[in-house]
């Protein structure tokens, strides 16, 4: 008699489990970034009381997932999520999928229609977000939109990387002030807080992701990443895709492709990054999920230390 389809699904279910535990001391971290372009089941009106985006279609949350699924990131940093209900639809749907990614941090800034948020394998242990922070812009303070996202994942009990996300503003025109000015601003926030980690625990690995609205060359972009040599400098990893596009966004817009998602990493995580399975994700129906495409980085943790 054969076995019935229970029987073979649970014993298939336990291989796969042993054989990632064995492997697991050896198997790279995968971390990914995305913005996922307002992933809103039910918008919030602004104070006027219309909507400023409207729900994202089912065919696109599904792309969404699908994505995700087929990158199986271990850590997982986003921007444009809703709230946190929108947050918790992606967990569920990923968890479907096989993906389960149960810890979570999230930044609640002054932008109520969009936050920055982390999804994790591991425990986060340590939250220290950056919301009430003003930036001077059109002459008068200005409270930084998105936040700056601040977490520390617990990879392993003697293995800890700080995390930290960011939305910067974007690039288009606004009658209040300058967005650029206020991206500047953002930017040199930011490296504040990147110049204070490593000034305290100069060993620290730090990873900074993000949609900075601006390219590399940027003040923007060149001012988070600081001296190049210096102690507390940052490296933007040269992510492309399996053709070679280094394009991360396409602004419909204009029709314009450029790369204005990142990746940073600091002078203690650099040596970690793995070249293979690190790269721009590139789907054939990117476009349903989002106008923007994931940042994959595979992580080489390295071996315990030996107990004695």
């Amino acid at each position: 008699m054969l076995p019935s389809r229970a029987i073979v699904a649970a014993a298939i279910a336990c291989a796969l489990s042993w054989t990632a535990g064995a492997a697991e001391t050896n198997r790279p971290v995968v971390f990914a970034a995305w913005n996922v372009r307002n992933y809103t089941l039910k918008p919030s009106p602004d104070e006027s009381g219309r909507l400023p985006t409207p729900p994202k279609s089912a065919e696109s949350l599904a792309a969404v997932a699908a994505t995700l699924t087929a990158i199986a990131p271990d850590i997982l940093g986003l921007t444009e999520i809703g709230s946190r209900a929108d947050l918790a639809d992606l967990q569920r749907r990923l968890k479907q999928n096989g993906l389960d990614l149960p810890h979570r941090a999230w930044v609640d800034g002054a932008d109520q229609q969009r936050h920055i948020a982390l999804l994790s394998r591991f425990p986060l242990t340590k939250a220290r977000h950056e919301t009430r922070a003003t930036i001077l812009a059109g002459g008068l303070p200005r409270r930084i939109q998105r936040g700056i996202l601040d977490s520390t994942v617990k990879i392993r009990p003697d293995f800890e990387l700080r995390v930290l996300g960011v939305h910067f503003k974007s690039r288009r025109i606004v009658p209040e002030f300058d967005q650029a000015e206020f991206r500047r601003g953002e930017s040199l926030l930011l490296r504040r807080r990147v110049e204070q980690i490593l000034q305290d625990e100069p060993s620290t690995p730090l990873l900074v992701f993000g949609d900075f609205n601006d390219t590399k060359n940027s003040p923007v972009v060149t001012g988070v990443l600081g001296r190049p040599g210096a102690d507390d400098a940052l490296t933007a990893l040269p992510l492309a895709d399996r053709q070679g596009d280094q394009w991360t966004y396409h602004w419909s817009e204009t029709d314009e492709y450029s790369r204005v998602d990142f990746v940073m990493v600091n002078r203690a995580l650099r040596p970690l990054v793995r070249r293979g399975g690190t790269h721009i994700h590139r789907a054939k129906r990117w476009r349903e999920a989002s106008d923007h495409r994931p940042l994959v980085v595979a992580l080489q943790i390295p071996p315990a230390p030996k107990k004695p």
